[in-house]
């Protein structure tokens, strides 16, 4: 009886060492949180440290299967440091860094197969560096460069066989230049020019052997003037005229 005593008596100091509340009403030390609404208490669903009412620290979370579902590190309330969030089946879902509470760093997202599907850099909660975005098999769908939250550069898109379906040039965020478009085995389908993030000027569409399909002109993203179309051996059918926009 007295070792039934003892053991009640040591679990009892053990649980409330947690779950403390300071004469102020603020929550301190190791906090163990459970999952509502189950018969029983025992599912936890979160573990950490609070500092003045304010998670700080590594926070681990749980599935209700008993699984960690997200590792994160807090700093004074704010996200900081390494956050992973994992499947109820154990996988990695993302991989995120923060700091003060903002992106900062490079992020990782990953298919339900475990390969990532984007990868990104933050630099104090902007998009700041490259961007790549992966098809569920591994190959490359989309890369980018961000300066300052927005696109700048060459962005390239890909075909789920490596081949480039697309490119365009950006400039604080606005599509620029001439832009290309390509076939899946790799031949030119057509390119046009931006500028401001408008089609504007000269749009040309070939079919797989080069012999040009279509021809025509934009200007403020509108079709204007004559537009022709042609046979695969190069022959005008026929030629429609445009003014902005509205075909005549």
């Amino acid at each position: 009886m007295k070792f039934l005593f003892f053991i009640f008596f040591i679990s009892s100091y053990a649980y409330s060492q947690f779950n403390l509340i300071d004469e102020n009403g603020l929550k301190q030390g190791d906090w163990v949180l459970f999952y509502p609404y189950n018969q029983s208490d025992s599912i936890v669903s979160e573990k950490g440290v609070f500092v003045d009412d304010l998670e700080d620290g590594l926070w681990i979370k749980y599935h209700k299967n008993g699984k960690i579902r997200e590792i994160v590190n807090y700093l004074k309330g704010d996200l900081h440091g390494l956050r992973l969030l994992i499947t109820k089946h154990g996988k990695l879902k993302e991989q995120e860094n923060f700091i003060n509470g903002k992106y900062d760093g490079l992020q990782m997202y990953f298919h339900d197969n475990g390969k990532p599907s984007t990868t990104i850099t933050y630099l104090n909660g902007v998009k700041d560096g490259p961007l790549i975005k992966y098809y569920s098999n591994g190959k490359t769908q989309e890369k980018s460069y961000y300066l300052n939250d927005k696109k700048e550069g060459i962005s390239t898109w890909y075909f789920d066989n490596e081949q480039i379906s697309l490119q365009y040039r950006y400039l604080a965020g606005m599509i620029i230049d001439t832009a290309y478009v390509y076939y899946k085995d790799g031949f030119l389908k057509s390119k046009y020019s931006y500028i401001q993030n408008e089609m504007h000027g000269k749009k040309i569409t070939y079919y797989k052997s080069g012999v040009i399909q279509e021809t025509g002109s934009f200007l403020n993203d509108k079709k204007v003037g004559f537009w022709c179309k042609y046979d695969t051996v190069g022959v005008e059918i026929e030629c429609v005229e445009y003014k902005k926009g509205i075909k005549q």
